[in-house]
């Protein structure tokens, strides 16, 4: 140990220089003859101020003097505590690197994967939008991010991996083990997304390496599951609401395609590929009616040629308008010439003169009989002509009636068809719409991928390597030795100093 004797020897020689009024206080036998008793008492309270004063000078004296520290002071604290030094800086690299044998290792699993918030665009109109904001993209991601460390996921592992039977997650006192491993689960799992990226880091530590692994593969796959459950629900959610808004849409479409047609019959409306029926009469009438006096024309234009004055053009329009006619014309004209021509050899009295005079007047009687007859046809064409004519045109007033009252009711007719129209429309719409919502609840088009898989880690995370941990607390050990050699010399000087009053006052 080194010798504190030259700052002892500074003590007393401050000790000395103080008077000796304060070191000694004069002892008396007995009172002072001649003197009052008030006299007496007051210089005893005199005396005891001055005592407190001085013992209070002397008090901060004396700490003054022990906190008046210099090198070799301290040298001589360290010295002195050389021993709790080193012992304690053995004691904490001992406790240091006995942390390895008795705390459990925790070794962390880790796995990056890829939320883009872009899901796989399986259907042309999804039903669910796709926002291209970045900011909007960013808080998808971390709303996912979010979901990986929920409650339903991390329930899925629990139950996937039966960690309610795993004492490193559930106690086996454990009243609740399923809410206690899933507990235990949340704080040892981490999520975080790097910064400007997508991608996210799922980390998670157990005992073992291999169940780390296990654990964080387990989340990744319940977390996936987790997102295409909720887009499933999502679609079934819409393809519900379809189905039953399409009850309502088929009762109104119904009533109105029921209200047209009832409106047809009320008003006698009938129509054939999307035209009424009475505008197509009336068309076709219209067209009769064309054709009627295109006939009648033609009928009087025969009938006046057939009745003409002059028989010749008679003969001519007759032969025109008969076969019959131009057949006995025909023979006729043969019969004539022959008989003409034998008159010119013959002469007229010769008897085949005479026998092909009856025949020629034979014919001339059948082509007067047959003109007569044409001349009645074509009468009878000219009055059946104009009695069609009439009657045309009778039914083409009643039609023309009968198209504008149509075309009123007609007005209101395509009012109920564009309302029958217009909800079949939506009708087909949302049966359309229920169909794609009902396929899309059994697509999973979430766009979740694995960048780098989980390894089993080759290393413990905590705790650190043991001669890292000896160094550590043989550093700590180090510290406290010198903190309590430095109080501990601090202890004898003030003993020092407290012995050298009481011998002063002594």
């Amino acid at each position: 140990m080194v010798s504190t004797r030259g700052w002892i020897e500074r003590v007393h020689h401050q000790a000395d220089a103080l008077p000796a009024a304060a070191l000694h206080v004069p002892e008396q036998d007995g009172p002072a003859p001649h003197v009052l008793q008030s006299e007496t008492v007051a210089p005893a309270a005199e005396t005891v101020g001055a005592s407190d004063e001085r013992r209070d000078a002397e008090t901060y004296s004396r700490l003054q003097q022990l906190f008046q520290i210099d090198l070799f002071r301290v040298l001589d604290w360290l010295r002195g505590g050389a021993i709790w030094i080193v012992a304690l800086a053995v004691f904490g690299a001992v406790a240091g690197y006995s942390v390895t044998i008795f705390v459990k290792p925790r070794f962390i699993a880790g796995i990056d994967i890829l939320l883009d918030p872009a899901n796989l665009r399986v259907v042309s109109n999804d039903i669910f939008s796709e926002n291209m904001q970045r900011d909007t993209k960013l808080l998808d991601v971390d709303s996912k991010l979010r979901v990986i460390t929920s409650g339903n996921v991390l329930g899925r592992v629990v139950k996937d991996l039966k960690l309610y039977a795993d004492p490193e997650f559930a106690g086996a006192s454990s009243k609740d083990p399923a809410n206690d491993a899933l507990t235990t689960l949340a704080k040892r799992v981490v999520a975080r997304r790097d910064e400007r990226s997508f991608i996210v880091n799922v980390a998670v530590w157990s005992n073992n390496p291999d169940k780390s692994v296990d654990i964080t593969n387990a989340v990744v796959t319940s977390f996936q599951e987790e997102l295409a459950k909720a887009e499933s629900e999502g679609a079934g959610r819409a393809a519900s609401a379809l189905i039953a808004r399409l009850d309502d849409l088929k009762v109104e479409v119904t009533k109105a395609e029921s209200n047209v047609e009832q409106f047809k019959r009320e008003r006698g409306l009938q129509s054939v590929s999307g035209e009424l029926t009475s505008t197509l009469m009336s068309q076709q009438t219209n067209t009769q009616l064309i054709e009627a006096r295109a006939r009648l024309i033609q009928a009087e234009t025969r009938y006046n040629e057939l009745v003409a004055t002059d028989p010749r053009n008679q003969m001519n329009a007759a032969s025109l308008q008969s076969e019959t006619m131009t057949m006995l014309r025909t023979q006729y004209s043969t019969l004539k010439q022959r008989m003409t021509s034998q008159s010119a050899v013959l002469g007229p009295n010769h008897p085949v003169i005479l026998t092909l005079t009856p025949q020629v007047k034979a014919l001339e009687d059948q082509i007067s009989a047959e003109t007569g007859r044409i001349v009645q046809a074509a009468k009878t064409e000219l009055d059946q002509a104009r009695t069609a004519l009439k009657l045309l045109n009778s039914q083409a007033n009643q039609m023309a009636t009968s198209v504008f009252d149509d075309s009123a009711s007609q007005i209101q007719l395509r009012e109920l068809e564009r309302e029958a129209r217009a909800k079949a429309a939506v009708y087909e719409a949302f049966m359309a719409r229920a169909g794609e919502a009902a396929q899309r609840q059994q697509i999973d088009a979430t766009n979740v991928r694995i960048v780098t898989p989980a390894v089993a880690p080759a290393n413990r995370s905590f705790p650190p390597r043991g001669y890292l941990l000896a160094a550590a607390g043989g550093m700590v050990g180090l510290f406290l030795g010198l903190v309590v050699a430095v109080l501990l010399g601090l202890w004898r000087d003030y003993r020092y100093l407290s012995e050298d009053r009481e011998e002063a006052y002594a």
